[in-house]
């Protein structure tokens, strides 16, 4: 057995090299914590935490999640996925968007390809992230589950504003018809947005 160390054992084994310590603070205080090096990389509004965030929030609805989607700052773009509208969000809507076009993916098509790479390139054992190199140039198919879309805290908020993934649902609706799953989804919320005159007068105008 080698008895060379591996690069990692190396790297900083406290919180500040955990991404929610960047992540989930103001830029200022992750400056304070993470050192001047994490200026890419501090507060909510950047791609990589936007990336990250929206990985972890997709796989599982931690209360942080549920803290970060109440952020109502407008400032700030989505880094990750300029091809969404409306433009103008909240970071915790961006954050809710860029969760939910990770959870019901179910298939991609066209020119762009998924970016992987560390967190923090200084960070031995950071994590990876991943983005697509250019949105606007990718077909993405989403899809969600019948039995369990009801209970689903990601789909769940965004009913309680469809605008904020207007597109997604749209996705979503025309998916089911074209591979015909739509009315598997009766009795749900989502298939009643679906029905709602308002959300056919739109497909309508399309």
């Amino acid at each position: 057995m080698s008895s060379y160390k591996t690069i990692s054992s190396f790297g900083p084994s406290n919180i500040n090299s955990n991404p929610l310590g960047y992540c989930l603070v103001n830029k200022l205080e992750s400056l304070f914590d993470n050192g001047p090096s994490s200026t890419n990389l501090s507060g909510p509004y950047n791609k990589n935490c936007q990336a990250f965030m929206s990985t972890v929030c997709a796989n599982k609805w931690y209360d942080f999640c549920e803290t970060e989607s109440n952020n109502t700052d407008t400032y700030y773009p989505n880094n990750i996925d300029t091809s969404c509208s409306p433009p103008t969000r909240s970071v915790g809507e961006i954050l809710l968007y860029n969760t939910a076009a990770r959870k019901y993916l179910t298939d991609v098509y066209g020119n762009c390809n998924l970016i992987q790479e560390p967190f923090d390139a200084n960070v031995a054992n950071s994590p990876i992230i991943s983005y697509w190199s250019d949105p606007t140039k990718c077909m993405r198919i989403y899809e969600v589950d019948p039995l369990t879309i009801d209970n689903d805290e990601v789909m769940n908020k965004i009913l309680e504003k469809p605008r904020i993934a207007l597109d997604i649902l749209v996705n979503i609706y025309y998916t089911a018809r074209r591979k015909q799953t739509i009315d598997a989804l009766k009795n749900t919320k989502l298939y009643e947005l679906f029905q709602s005159q308002r959300f056919q007068n739109y497909l309508n105008s399309l």
